[in-house]
């Protein structure tokens, strides 16, 4: 749709502009590539100081590797790390897994 791109406005849409980062992909991208490089970036950036951001992001960058992705192992990885992590990193890595396992879940199986 034509929604403003406003704090606030996303999140009944299940999105947020969190640091106002956009990622725009092209139909020659892969969602599932681009998800596992960027929770590889956040495990490689995390400080190290909270298990679910430290321990989160490895777990999830292996899963991530599989074939076919435990999508409710990652579901509820997924939540654990944006609920628990003490930072906003942590609590933001998730948010491209959580965009493929919504959006093209037919990709992971």
């Amino acid at each position: 749709g034509d929604e403003p791109l406003d704090a606030g406005t996303l999140e009944a849409f299940g999105g947020s502009l969190g640091s106002a980062g956009v990622i725009v992909l092209s139909e020659a991208d892969r969602p599932p590539e681009v998800a596992r490089a960027a929770m590889r970036f956040f495990r490689n950036e995390s400080c190290g100081q909270c298990t679910p951001c430290r321990e989160g992001t490895v777990h999830a960058v292996s899963l991530m590797s599989a074939p076919s992705w435990d999508i409710a192992k990652l579901e509820e990885l997924s939540a654990c790390m944006a609920d628990a992590s003490i930072c906003g990193l942590g609590q933001a890595a998730p948010a491209s897994l959580r965009s493929v396992l919504r959006f093209w879940p037919e990709l992971v199986r």
